[in-house]
């Protein structure tokens, strides 16, 4: 889904909301939005409008003018769509990519069920591609090496289908209609989704390559590539997609163990893994030892932790899970 301002519009099911209430639009209008949002920002000329909306059709300059009309009053912002003079038309607000589900994990709630993977031959590679061509070899390439794979043209089309498994990996186009590489993968560390991701790209530049990679990718190919290459990639990265599975479900159920605790306990808990003895924890927290004895073991019940080192690393993976989001 794709966000402008108060609007959402779903270009793969051609669907367009205000404040979150369905907006009927017609074929020609919506093509007119759907060419803009694609620009980007961009202004986008009388010739090139109708070329998309009309194409190989004669029509009238007003026949442009009543849709960009009936988009304005749909919206009810005429600031939405600006006329350019002499140009064309754009898009005055800034578009974004719409996650589904911002927050916690559509997984977090699988944890404790979901069983720990052995080995990558059941990870996925989850391919994300416009173009229906490079779709379609990398569906015959992966089918070629019975590797699992599912194809979607759009991140939206990836968003919706809301896969739950903590172990897989992305094949991911940099440059997508609706939106880029790098907001997919943004969105995909708000989600806390753990999945390795391979960038491809016609053409990509160096500020790019290093963003990508700051943010976590493991590899970023340059199309054509070679498919002997890509395997032995896929072979390292869906192990990865393994390692980085277990570390997410192991953080999870940590995380939930966590919630268990009163904010007394949680307290103590974070002074005990200091270092703090019963008597300081007490002084500190102004009760009696004997209390703070009874908290800590019902953290180290909680917990499910059998001894204070147990306990300090469990410590460490709640903070590390709360400074990346954060940070994402």
């Amino acid at each position: 889904m794709i966000r402008i301002g108060n609007v959402q519009v779903s270009l793969e099911r051609r669907e367009v909301f205000l404040d979150g209430k369905p907006i009927p639009l017609g074929g020609r209008a919506f093509e007119v939005l759907a060419t803009l949002i694609k620009a980007k920002g961009r202004v986008v000329g009388k010739d090139e409008l109708f070329s998309q909306v009309w194409a190989g059709t004669v029509v009238e300059d007003n026949n442009l003018q009543v849709q960009v009309s009936l988009l304005r009053k749909a919206f009810a912002d005429r600031g939405l769509i600006q006329t350019v003079p002499r140009r064309g038309y754009r898009l005055a607000a800034e578009i974004s990519l719409d996650v589904p589900c911002l927050g916690p994990s559509p997984l977090c709630a699988m944890a404790e069920s979901l069983e720990p993977l052995d080995d990558s031959t059941n990870v996925p590679v989850l391919v994300v591609d416009d173009d229906p061509s490079v779709r379609t070899a990398l569906g015959r390439l992966l089918c070629s090496q019975d590797i699992p794979h599912q194809l979607f043209a759009s991140a939206e089309a990836l968003f919706a289908a809301r896969l739950e498994t903590p172990y897989a990996c992305l094949l991911l186009d940099m440059h997508l209609p609706d939106t880029t590489g790098l907001e997919v993968q943004a969105a995909l560390r708000r989600l806390a989704l753990p999945w390795p991701i391979v960038f491809m790209t016609g053409f990509g530049t160096i500020p790019m390559t290093v963003q990508a990679m700051r943010a976590g990718a493991v590899e970023f190919l340059t199309k054509p590539f070679d498919e002997d290459q890509l395997l032995t990639l896929l072979q390292a990265v869906r192990m990865r997609a393994v390692a980085d599975g277990r570390k997410w479900r192991h953080a999870r159920q940590v995380e939930e163990k966590y919630q268990r605790l009163t904010q007394r306990e949680r307290q103590v808990f974070s002074l005990v893994v200091d270092g703090l003895s019963h008597k300081q924890i007490a002084r500190q927290i102004g009760t009696s030892e004997v209390t703070t004895k009874v908290h800590k073991k019902n953290i180290m019940n909680k917990m499910q932790s059998r001894s204070l080192v147990e306990l300090v690393a469990m410590h460490t993976v709640i903070g590390a899970r709360s400074e990346g989001l954060g940070g994402a």
